[in-house]
């Protein structure tokens, strides 16, 4: 896998740089859509590849709102983690 299958987009790394900023947080694609300013299906897409590969994890609640966070068990995110731990620390 390459960062370019993962990261396919400015929207898409802002949205993981503001999700390792507040990764003890869970969102919803609105929330996501409001920080992103864009629509919630917009998000749909972007989220896509990250779930795929396993970044971000989902659980759907009342049949449809799909509740977003960090996957912080997988090994892709803690390395993901510990990058943007060093490059603030620069």
């Amino acid at each position: 896998m390459r960062l370019t299958d993962i990261f396919q987009s400015r929207a898409q790394t802002k949205l993981v740089e503001y999700m390792l900023e507040n990764r003890s947080r869970v969102f919803n694609q609105s929330t996501l859509a409001r920080f992103l300013d864009c629509s919630p299906s917009t998000v749909a897409r972007i989220i896509e590849p990250l779930i795929a590969s396993r970044i971000i994890t989902y659980e759907r609640f009342n049949q449809g709102m799909k509740v977003l966070s960090l996957n912080v068990d997988d090994e892709r995110t803690r390395l993901l983690l510990e990058f943007h731990e060093k490059l603030r620390s620069l």
